[in-house]
């Protein structure tokens, strides 16, 4: 790219040169020979006016680059050619100037009375005009050599500014590749490099974005595969295998993969019956040894997917048992426009300042995007762990 951006100004400056420079090189050579002509002129001029009348059979002295010529353009005096075209033509009594052998000459006519007697010839050599031209040519080639010059260096500089911004994207592109998402790239100045660079930049955060969410959703289905899978392992594994509650745990399990899936779109927005997903819930994990009760006074929809309620209160029950002891207590109740879902045990708590484990970092995330919360209502003896999800009716309006 530097090799095509610096080649493409060399071009245009070149072409430019080119089309500007020979049409003033032919300018300048028509205004050394109209300057020559115009002293030409003065000099024969002020040559005629020291030429007397009657100068024929007269011996006349006149400067350098001067001669007198009869009217047939014979020398009479002077330096020149002994024989003058241009000289034989004053005898119409007017001015005459051009090529004259081998000098560019001006005649002005010497009027004697009312006949011409003779003209001036005043000369240069053409060489000498066209050394002239020669070194007004070298000077033009010099300042377009020059001007080539500045231009290759300023086109090496334009050229790796306007290719490095695509470079470093290049390498950032690869980097992206490579699992690098956290890119850093400057503002050039260049629209379409700084625009590339905004692109990039927010292809980067999304794949960083879904990257993060294939691994979270990896690890969320982990820690949520692994209960029923459990009991289903357990139930088999028996010296008589429990059948029905193999089958209850399979059924547990189809029920888990398909709201994992459900919630793969990262969305809790939606709408879940509290009372019917809690009293499902209470049927799941309730057994004789750790028994889970429900007390519930609503039956309005709350603003939260079914899927993600369902395993939000999985979540809640299995730390609670798992960890928890005695009777497991789940409380649906209204909290002004939002709904209270509480898990109790009978256990002695946990610390202040104990981090949050995956399965409540999963339900946090899901019930924030529903606008909800999760509250810690009591750490210490018989802890209480609460959702607080918004009413569909009150997010609706």
């Amino acid at each position: 790219m530097r090799t095509r951006v610096r080649n493409a100004i060399l071009l245009v400056v070149a072409l430019s040169l080119l089309l500007f420079g020979l049409p003033l090189a032919v300018v300048l050579d028509r205004l050394v020979s109209s300057q020559a002509l115009a002293g030409l002129q003065r000099d024969a001029t002020r040559a005629v006016a020291a030429v007397p009348d009657d100068f024929l059979g007269t011996s006349l002295r006149v400067p350098a680059g001067i001669a007198v010529y009869d009217a047939r353009g014979v020398r009479l005096a002077g330096t020149g050619p002994d024989r003058s075209a241009l000289a034989a033509l004053a005898v119409d009594g007017h001015e005459h100037d051009g090529n004259d052998g081998a000098d560019l000459a001006v005649v002005v006519p010497v009027i004697s009375d009312t006949t011409v007697a003779g003209s001036v010839r005043a000369a240069v050599p053409r060489d000498r005009l066209r050394a002239s031209s020669y070194r007004i040519w070298g000077l033009l080639a010099g300042l377009a050599l020059l001007v080539i010059a500045v231009a290759i260096l300023l086109a090496r500089r334009s050229a790796a500014r306007i290719a490095r911004p695509f470079e470093t994207l290049t390498g950032a592109a690869r980097g992206l590749g490579d699992g690098r998402y956290d890119l850093r790239l400057p503002r050039w100045g260049i629209t379409e490099a700084d625009a590339a660079g905004d692109a990039l930049r927010d292809s980067a955060t999304q794949i960083a974005d879904l990257v993060r969410h294939e691994r979270e959703f990896v690890r969320d289905a982990s820690h949520q595969l692994r209960t029923p899978l459990a009991g289903l392992v357990l139930a088999l594994d028996r010296p008589e295998p429990d059948v029905s509650a193999a089958l209850a745990r399979a059924r547990d399990l189809e029920t888990t993969i398909a709201d994992l899936l459900a919630l793969r779109a990262r969305t809790g927005t939606g709408a879940g019956d509290p009372n019917r997903i809690a009293g499902e819930a209470v049927r799941r994990w309730h057994t004789p040894e750790r028994p889970v009760r429900l007390h519930s006074d609503i039956d309005e929809p709350v603003a939260l997917s079914g899927p993600a309620l369902r395993q939000s209160l999985d979540v809640l029950l299995d730390n609670a048992i798992r960890h928890g002891g005695g009777t497991v207590t789940v409380t649906v109740e209204p909290y002004g426009e939002s709904v209270l879902i509480s898990v109790a045990d009978e256990g002695g708590g946990f610390a202040d300042g104990t981090p949050l484990g995956n399965g409540l970092t999963m339900v946090t995330g899901m019930v924030e995007r529903a606008g909800g919360s999760l509250l810690i209502r009591r750490r210490g003896t018989h802890p209480r762990v609460a959702l607080l999800v918004p009413l569909q009716s009150a997010s609706n309006r």
